[in-house]
C-alpha cells in the first residue's frame, strides 16, 4: 500500500542511499524534472541533477541532506516550464529500515507550491492596487481642493484687468496631477500609455472623428445665429476666428500663430496628464471591480478635465465634455495618446481659432 500512495502522489518523492545514489523516483518526481525513473534510478545525485539548468539550489540541499542526514534541509526552488513557472517546495528526512535504527538514506520530497504562490502573488497585488488608488484618491482631492479655493482669486485678478492666469493654473494644475499620480504609483500600477507609434487606421480615424465633429459644430453655431436673429441687428459671423473675451478680434498674424502655438503645446500637456496620469490609472484600478471600466475612467477623467475650465465660463465648461469623450474613447480604442492630441488639436483649433465659437463670450 505505501508503494501505491507514493506511485500516486502528485508531490515528487525521491530516496537516495548514504552514497548519494538514487534508489527510487515516484511518478510525481518525474513529472516535475522531465524525466523517467529508469534512466536515473541506480545514479548519483551529482550526475542525475548538476546538468540541469536552475537546480543549483535543489542539488545543494540534496547534497547536503546526503552529507549531514541527522539534520532537516528545507529549499525552495521555481522552474521554467512550457504552461508557466513551477514553484516547489524541498524538503528532506531522514530514512530508516523498517522497524530498526538502521539507516538506509535520505527521503526528499517536493511539494508544488505553485497555486499558493499564485495565491499569494495576486493577493499582493491586489494590496498594492488598493494602496496606489488611496493615493490616487488623496491626489486627486488634494489638488482639486486647492484649484478650487484659487478660483475666486483667479476671478477677482481677472475683473481687475489683471493677465486671466486661469488657463495658466488650470493646466499647471493637470501637470502636477500627472507628475504625483506617476511618482505615488506603485511599479505595476503605472500604466502611462505613452505608445506614440499606434496604427495607422487609429489616426486615420481620430481624424474622420474630429472632422465629423467639426461639421457638427458649424452647423450648430449656423442654427443659433438663425434662431437668434433679430430684425434690423447684424446677425454674427459664422466664421468669427480669433476673438479674445472682450469682443476684439485678432487681426495680426504674428499674434494669432502665437495664440495657435501657445494652445497646441497646452492640447500636449491637456492630453498627457488627463488620458495617461488618470484615465489609464484610474480603468487599471477598476477592472474587474466595475464591468465597463474603460468607460466609467473616461467620464471621470472627462469631468475633471470639465472642471478645470469651470473658472471660464460654466457653459465653456459643459462644452467640452462631449469632445472630451471622445478623445477619451480614442484613448481607450487605440491604447495611444496620440490620437487623442490629434483630434484635440484639430477641434480645439477649428472651434477657436475659425469657428469662434465662445466669441463674445464673458470668460472670467
Amino acid at each position: 500500500m505505501t508503494d501505491d500512495i507514493v506511485a500516486s502522489s502528485r508531490d515528487g518523492i525521491i530516496t537516495i542511499d548514504p552514497h548519494g545514489v538514487l534508489t527510487s523516483f515516484n511518478p510525481g518526481a518525474e513529472a516535475i524534472f522531465g524525466l523517467s525513473a529508469t534512466e536515473v534510478v541506480g545514479l548519483t545525485v551529482a550526475e542525475v541533477f548538476l546538468p540541469l539548468e536552475d537546480l543549483d539550489a535543489f542539488t545543494d540541499c540534496v547534497l547536503e541532506a546526503v552529507r549531514q542526514p541527522d539534520k532537516e534541509h528545507v529549499a525552495t526552488i521555481s522552474l521554467e516550464r512550457p504552461e508557466g513557472i513551477l514553484h516547489l517546495s524541498v524538503r528532506t528526512v531522514l530514512l530508516h529500515r523498517k522497524g530498526s535504527d538502521e539507516r538506509i538514506g535520505v527521503l526528499v520530497m517536493l511539494a508544488d507550491e505553485s497555486e499558493r504562490v499564485e495565491l499569494l502573488t495576486r493577493t499582493a497585488d491586489r494590496e498594492r492596487e488598493r494602496a496606489a488608488t488611496g493615493r490616487f484618491i488623496v491626489a486627486i482631492l488634494t489638488i482639486f481642493s486647492v484649484f478650487t479655493l484659487l478660483l475666486e482669486p483667479i476671478q477677482k485678478l481677472a475683473r481687475a484687468h489683471f493677465y486671466d492666469l486661469g488657463p495658466v493654473i488650470a493646466l499647471l494644475t493637470l501637470v502636477i496631477i500627472a507628475f504625483f499620480l506617476d511618482r505615488w504609483s506603485s511599479p505595476e500600477s503605472r500604466t502611462l500609455k505613452l505608445n506614440l507609434r499606434p496604427e495607422r487606421r487609429y489616426l486615420v480615424e481620430s481624424i474622420v472623428w474630429s472632422l465629423g465633429f467639426c461639421v457638427l459644430m458649424t452647423f450648430g453655431k449656423l442654427i443659433f445665429i438663425l434662431l437668434a436673429r433679430e430684425d434690423g441687428a447684424t446677425p454674427p459671423e459664422l466664421f468669427s476666428f480669433l476673438v479674445l473675451d472682450d469682443g476684439t478680434r485678432v487681426r495680426e498674424p504674428g499674434l494669432f500663430l502665437i495664440a495657435l502655438a501657445i494652445y497646441l503645446v497646452s492640447v500636449l500637456f491637456q492630453q498627457f496628464a488627463i488620458r495617461c496620469a488618470i484615465q489609464a490609472p484610474l480603468q487599471s484600478f477598476l477592472t474587474g471591480v466595475i464591468g465597463p471600466a474603460g468607460w466609467v475612467a473616461n467620464l471621470v477623467s472627462t469631468l475633471l478635465f470639465a472642471v478645470l475650465h469651470a473658472h471660464l465660463n460654466p457653459l465653456v465648461s459643459l462644452a467640452v465634455i462631449v469632445p472630451s469623450l471622445l478623445w477619451g474613447w480614442l484613448f481607450m480604442r487605440s491604447g495611444s495618446v496620440v490620437p487623442s492630441i490629434i483630434s484635440h488639436a484639430i477641434i480645439g483649433v477649428y472651434a477657436i481659432f475659425i469657428l469662434g465659437i465662445f466669441a463674445g463670450l464673458d470668460q472670467v
